[in-house]
């Protein structure tokens, strides 16, 4: 653990002592914008979590990643070769989105504890071939929507699972995003699997679908490109197998961002809004909802390094992260015919 002396002091040694704060080795796979502006600062946040290798084929993403991590890590521009040559507890990965299956399968395959970016896979049968292989393992199996650990979103669940809101009836979901200038992989059918309906839209897609539970039976979809190589504006119908409708718009040449989610129930009606990146609002029924203080904001990284940290709590898998694949396979495949 290289980097372990550059990031504490002796009493910072005593003080993991005293906590028995379990420190974690990790391997980053991925240096883009997103590993640096939101994985690495939360590891740093976190303190006792020691990055062993990073890797990357792009030597200026390298670098700038390992210029905001502050201290030496291994570089690597094959992740493949991070299994022979940097054993770690964890792995995160953040990379196009046709690379995830087999980087996440082999890792765990390695017995090593997985983060994915999101979405974890594009397919159906990858998202249950995941799964199914990190309970085999008894591995934690992490996606980082990070709405799954906003307190509204939570205590959204909690109430839907209490049947506040009685059996759901419909949902109706936007969010909006400037991707005209993105460029880059996300842009590229191949790697991307799809456009702004297959990525922003997936955060969108999996928190409804976290909270509400609700399973896709069908969906149908019309999109346009915007003279891009991808979908940046779509529209998605959705039948869900409990008989429930749903609508989700993605607006990929919008200004700024924008979201909401409103879940119709046959008892109440269920309000949730942001605005960059923020909720600002969360309403049952038009009137403002009071979060337990026992609901706390957290981050997927900061849930992931817990539950590695204590293997005995029972573990919670991904298996909306089915759904999203089968709802999104259906979309595009809607969008070809």
């Amino acid at each position: 653990m290289h980097g372990l002396n550059r990031l504490l002091k002796p009493d910072s040694l005593n003080l993991v002592v005293e906590m028995g704060k379990k420190r974690l080795t990790a391997v980053l796979v991925g240096a883009g914008g997103n590993m640096r502006g939101a994985h690495i600062p939360r590891i740093l946040r976190d303190r006792f979590v020691d990055v062993v290798s990073i890797v990357d084929p792009n030597e200026q993403a390298m670098s700038a990643a390992q210029e905001r991590l502050g201290y030496e890590a291994v570089s690597l521009k094959d992740w493949r070769k991070a299994i022979q040559e940097t054993p770690s507890d964890i792995v995160i990965v953040s990379t196009p989105h046709d690379q995830h299956f087999a980087q996440v399968k082999t890792f765990l395959q390695d017995g090593r504890h997985v983060l994915i970016e999101k979405p974890m896979v594009t397919t159906v049968a990858h998202a249950n071939t995941l799964i199914k292989l990190a309970k085999e393992k008894g591995l934690a199996l992490f996606v980082a929507y990070q709405r799954h650990w906003m307190r509204e979103y939570v205590y959204a669940r909690e109430l839907i699972s209490k049947g506040k809101l009685g059996a759901i009836r419909g949902v109706v979901g936007y969010v909006t995003q400037d991707w005209t200038g993105l460029g880059g992989w996300r842009m590229d059918p191949v790697q991307s699997g799809g456009g702004m309906f297959m990525d922003t839209g997936s955060h969108l897609v999996a928190s409804t679908l976290w909270v509400t539970n609700l399973m896709v039976r069908s969906a149908s979809a019309s999109a346009d490109t915007a003279k891009q190589r991808v979908d940046l504006n779509m529209g998605v119908q959705v039948k869900f197998k409990n008989g429930a409708i749903g609508t989700f718009t993605t607006i990929g040449n919008a200004a700024s961002h924008d979201e909401q989610l409103t879940i119709v129930g046959e008892k109440g009606i269920l309000n949730l809004q942001l605005r960059g990146w923020r909720v600002r609002s969360f309403t049952l029924d038009g009137e403002p909802v009071n979060i337990p203080e026992r609901i706390q904001h957290s981050t997927p990284d900061a849930a992931f390094f817990s539950t590695v940290r204590a293997p005995k709590r029972k573990k919670e898998y991904p298996d909306f992260a089915v759904e999203v694949a089968r709802l999104s396979t259906a979309a595009y495949r809607s969008l070809e015919s």
